[in-house]
């Protein structure tokens, strides 16, 4: 990864050379930290943020998409990025991603000196506390999400109580993200899935395969929490959810290449693929090899 550096993203938002200056945002600021907030509507969008001073907690406000992301420990399988999601990203770290459509999101930026000062002078830990928070990729917390609605209906107001009520909300933000942390933090017990809860996910990935399947869906199958289910189901294959879909997409398109000529688009539509470049791209990534060159050589 390119370590890429600004003074705030913010900043890297507002440049007119910005891969974002073409995007619909509003940036606000408040309280007397002070803290930024940005707002962003973004269209489908390959790139890297710049490292920054400031720790970034993201709310995704609309999206319905495929997505992917490095936050320096490598990159992620694709995962989904859904409204109410919420992600981290630590002080002075760059991030490369991948967002494959239409997407609405807030910002939340926090200067990290004034943040680490803030926890010593509770004695609430430091900022490394809160680097589990990364590896979760992406997570739900109403809390988190009512708080960040909030602080960006605050942050349009000026004078009176404005500042005040931002740094009680800034304190209640950053309290909820260590306890998000250190829950995250402790293990937890996780319990393999049945040999007839294995056959039901396999029987509804077959049904469904043309369609598009998430991990809220397999999970729903078996009316259990979504992180719950992922776990557990890692716990009992050794893959992902997603791994285990992709699989599936894949061993039906190769058969459809080896016994027929069907074309590569209407396979990718038939096994579930976003699209036939799509379906390339995952050829490529898992096969090493492309859709059309993989047919060739099956029928020699």
């Amino acid at each position: 990864m390119t370590q890429h550096t600004a003074p705030s993203l913010a900043d890297f938002y507002n440049d007119p050379s910005s891969p974002y200056a073409g995007f619909p945002q509003e940036h606000r600021s408040g309280g007397s930290i002070p803290l930024k907030l940005l707002r962003a509507e973004q269209q489908p969008f390959e790139g890297t943020d710049p490292a920054v001073p400031e720790l970034g907690l993201i709310l995704v406000m609309r999206a319905d998409m495929p997505f992917r992301w490095n936050v320096g420990d490598g990159l992620t399988d694709e995962t989904t990025y859904r409204s109410g999601c919420l992600s981290f990203v630590p002080p002075g770290t760059a991030v490369d991603f991948y967002c494959y459509g239409e997407h609405e999101l807030i910002d939340i930026l926090l200067p990290a000196a004034e943040i680490e000062a803030l926890l010593e002078d509770h004695g609430a830990g430091s900022l490394s506390d809160l680097n589990s928070l990364t590896g979760a990729t992406l997570f739900r917390d109403d809390t988190l999400r009512r708080t960040v609605m909030q602080m960006w209906t605050e942050s349009a107001r000026t004078g009176g109580t404005s500042d005040l009520l931002m740094d009680g909300l800034t304190q209640v933000l950053i309290a909820r993200l260590l306890d998000k942390a250190g829950a995250l933090r402790r293990p937890q017990p996780i319990l393999p899935l049945s040999p007839d809860e294995i056959t039901r996910i396999d029987t509804l990935v077959e049904h469904r395969l043309a369609e598009r399947l998430t991990v809220e869906d397999l999970a729903s199958a078996l009316d259990m929490p979504r992180w719950t289910f992922a776990d557990a189901f890692k716990a009992t294959t050794g893959d992902t959810p997603h791994v285990y879909v992709t699989g599936k997409r894949l061993d039906k398109a190769c058969e459809l290449l080896r016994l027929g000529d069907m074309p590569l688009a209407e396979i990718a539509y038939a096994t579930g693929f976003a699209s036939q470049s799509h379906m390339t791209d995952t050829f490529r990534r898992v096969l090493g090899t492309t859709p059309g060159k993989w047919r060739r050589e099956a029928r020699q």
